[in-house]
């Protein structure tokens, strides 16, 4: 189930900055989780280097109204220290959604630090409890609190992905949820084929990378018997 986000600014009381969500679905922390790319190699990927990367990172796929961000952006220069701690705390949060999800992927029980640092982050995110009507639909409404009083923290900020995650974790996406076949990649994903059998992350990539090998496995095999 892909989920729809949208976001804005909501200026009822002076100061407050606020967001409309809608529809989040399993792939909102999936894609948050997938921010560390090529899990299996020697050297994974990183996409989320710190702190402004995570804004950037939480602006396009988590809902975070632009001029909250800015805002955070402006925080987080002038408490670099800080805002340091808060991105750890999002990696700790990735890490722990990517074991989580992998876990039910592979139909294996989740880790008990897993589920409790999940849970203890659920309960310092913003609740989801007052519905609005949005520019399409209907939406929940979450308040973000002033940038620069205590708050700032990444449960806050990354509201939706645990929201996410918990909706994951309930209700095991059906069964669906996958991790890519490849080895070294370990993309996590969301199967909506109709029979349920998907194995990569994309077959342009990871798909056809492991048709070419067992070719070329299959190619040298015959090679070898008929030399032999």
């Amino acid at each position: 189930m892909e989920g729809r986000l949208a976001a804005a600014t909501i200026g009822d009381r002076p100061g407050a900055e606020a967001m409309l969500v809608s529809a989040v679905g399993e792939d909102v922390c999936l894609g948050f989780a997938n921010t560390l790319a090529w899990r299996g190699r020697v050297a994974p990927v990183e996409t989320l280097a710190d702190f402004a990367a995570l804004l950037r990172w939480a602006q396009t796929s988590a809902a975070l109204p632009p001029p909250a961000a800015r805002e955070l952006a402006s925080w987080a220069r002038e408490h670099p220290l800080k805002a340091a701690e808060v991105f750890a705390e999002a990696i700790v949060l990735r890490e722990a959604i990517y074991r989580i999800a992998s876990a039910l992927a592979c139909d294996e029980p989740i880790r008990s630090q897993d589920f409790a640092g999940l849970s203890r982050a659920m309960s310092q995110a913003p609740a989801r409890q007052q519905l609005v009507r949005a520019s399409v639909g209907y939406a929940w409404r979450i308040e973000l609190g002033k940038v620069g009083r205590a708050g700032v923290s990444a449960p806050a900020l990354l509201a939706p992905v645990l929201w996410s995650a918990a909706d994951l974790v309930v209700g095991g996406a059906n069964g669906r949820i996958r991790r890519c076949a490849n080895d070294q990649c370990l993309w996590l994903f969301v199967d909506a084929s109709k029979n349920g059998t998907r194995r990569w992350c994309a077959m342009a990539s990871c798909g056809n990378r492991a048709k070419a090998r067992r070719h070329y496995l299959k190619t040298t095999q015959s090679r070898r018997r008929a030399a032999g």
